[in-house]
This record gives structure tokens, C-alpha cells and sequence, in this order.
């Protein structure tokens, strides 16, 4: 089902990213500190196509799924 991530900007979006995916961390775990923030701005960059009209939603799907033993 849609599930759509509605917030204020991109860039909270990434402060949201940044606090609470810990994939996203250790993808970029690799890199020095120096790229690591180059990264998250290139992230941002690309979510900023999100932005519309002084909000921010970006596409989400979820699988929901239920299963009876």
C-alpha cells in the first residue's frame, strides 16, 4: 500500500534519515567524515525534488502482509 513520507523539507527529511536509519550509517560507514557529508548533501540535493509548494512528499510503499498457524 502507498504510504507517502510527508514533511516540512528535504531537509528534515534528511535530519529524519540521518537520526534514525542506522542502514543508511553503515552504508556509509566506509567513507571518510569528509565524504560522508558530501554524501548527505547530495542526498538532499536529490529529495529536494520532493519539495512542492513549501512542503515535502516523497513516494513510500509498504508490504503489508498476516499469515494464520
Amino acid at each position: 500500500m502507498e504510504a507517502p513520507l510527508r514533511m516540512a523539507s528535504a531537509q528534515e527529511c534528511v535530519r529524519f534519515e540521518r537520526e534514525s536509519f542506522g542502514a543508511l550509517h553503515q552504508m556509509l560507514a566506509g567513507l571518510t567524515e569528509a565524504a560522508r557529508e558530501e554524501a548527505w548533501q547530495e542526498i538532499e540535493r536529490e529529495l529536494e525534488r520532493y519539495e512542492s509548494g513549501g512542503s515535502f512528499e516523497s513516494p513510500c510503499e509498504v508490504i503489508v502482509g498476516t499469515g494464520v498457524k
